[in-house]
């Protein structure tokens, strides 16, 4: 069993079958064995430890004591659950899992081993896997970014961001970063994104970084000047934000690149977020074709907009709306959609979060 993955506990089992009661009774090696379709020899070795039964067996034992796979696996201590542990507790192999989330077995293989998912995805994957797991998404999540992987990976990316963003110290220079700079060229193999889109990401992180510095400058003069004690200690609390924030601001850059990216839409999932950021709604006939129905579905599954039928005596179709989660994801991650697919022009949002459904004037 690969390292760091949850292990078969045979003396759990052993204790269930001693003083847990199936049916009014408690269970012998054999009544085990023919409830679960093998031999009483292959029990005792699952008890003794000899023998170690495949996750979709677990499974089957679990449901036999009426109890959760992952009380047959010795606790995780001291770590996360990985998304190998909760395949093993849904009692299924690396193969049956790809084949349900439908991909291929090499890219489970990196999800699993590297915590890294496929670029070319419509951002639904992780999703997909918690409804196969029969998990929340937040688990699935969970499980992704407390990767060993992911957190080197998260670390090796915060320390090149220090670097790169060192020079927004240096007066007189412009604070930014091109794509065949030594560092971004390493940023760019980690994130396994075209070197422009790293660029313009990583570009805007740095102007970000540069506003952080401008605001505690503007904050120091502020203390400086201050006419009373009270200015002063409120200005200098302000100042102790933002030297934190700047502190913090590499490692949380490179938790969300990653992020973004492994979950961002697709450009015309995004192309049709503009527009329902833009009007609330659009309404659109049964007939619509099925590539922008598709569309529809994905950002449904997101929670991202809200499909209603409407009926008239003219025609039939559908109001999509976007949803308040919807407006607040989109709105948020606007500029950096805006590095990702520069061609599609920003969304001018001049409307207020809807509070459920909006619909055009």
């Amino acid at each position: 069993m690969a390292r760091g993955t949850a292990k078969f506990d045979a003396k759990i089992l052993q204790g269930l079958r001693a003083s847990r009661e199936v049916d009014g009774r408690k269970l012998s090696a054999a009544d085990l064995a023919r409830l679960l379709g093998t031999s009483k020899a292959r029990v005792l070795a699952y008890e003794a430890g000899t023998s170690v039964p495949e996750p979709g067996r677990i499974r089957e034992i679990a449901q036999v004591f009426r109890v959760h796979s992952r009380e047959l696996y010795e606790p995780t201590r001291g770590r996360y659950d990985q998304i190998r542990d909760l395949r093993s507790y849904a009692g299924l192999t690396a193969t049956q899992l790809a084949a349900r989330i439908g991909v291929s077995r090499a890219t489970y293989r990196d999800i699993e081993a590297l915590a890294i998912l496929p670029a070319r995805d419509d951002g639904t994957l992780p999703l997909r896997l918690s409804e196969a797991l029969g998990i929340p998404l937040s688990m699935v999540h969970r499980a992704l970014d407390h990767h060993p992987e992911a957190a080197a990976r998260r670390a090796a990316i915060a320390e090149r961001l220090t670097e790169i963003f060192d020079r927004a110290h240096v007066q007189y220079q412009p604070a930014v970063v091109n794509p065949d700079e030594p560092l971004l060229v390493e940023i760019t193999s980690m994130l396994r994104r075209s070197s422009g889109v790293v660029c313009r990401l990583v570009n805007h992180e740095l102007g970000l970084y540069r506003n952080l510095l401008r605001r505690l400058a503007v904050v120091r003069l502020s203390v400086a000047y201050a006419q009373s004690v009270k200015a002063a200690e409120e200005a200098g609390r302000e100042g102790d934000r933002l030297e934190e924030l700047i502190i913090e601001h590499p490692v949380r850059a490179a938790s969300n690149l990653v992020r973004f990216l492994a979950e961002a839409m697709t450009s015309q999932q995004w192309r049709t977020a503009v527009v329902l950021l833009e009007t609330g709604s659009a309404w659109a006939p049964e007939s619509a074709d099925q590539e922008e129905t598709q569309v529809w579905e994905v950002l449904v599954a997101r929670g991202i907009v809200s499909v209603e039928r409407e009926r008239s005596a003219f025609a039939d179709g559908v109001r999509v709306s976007i949803t308040p989660e919807g407006w607040r994801r989109c709105t948020q991650q606007a500029p950096l959609y805006g590095c990702l697919y520069p061609r599609i022009a920003s969304p001018r949002v001049s409307r207020p979060a809807p509070r459920r459904f909006v619909y055009p004037p």
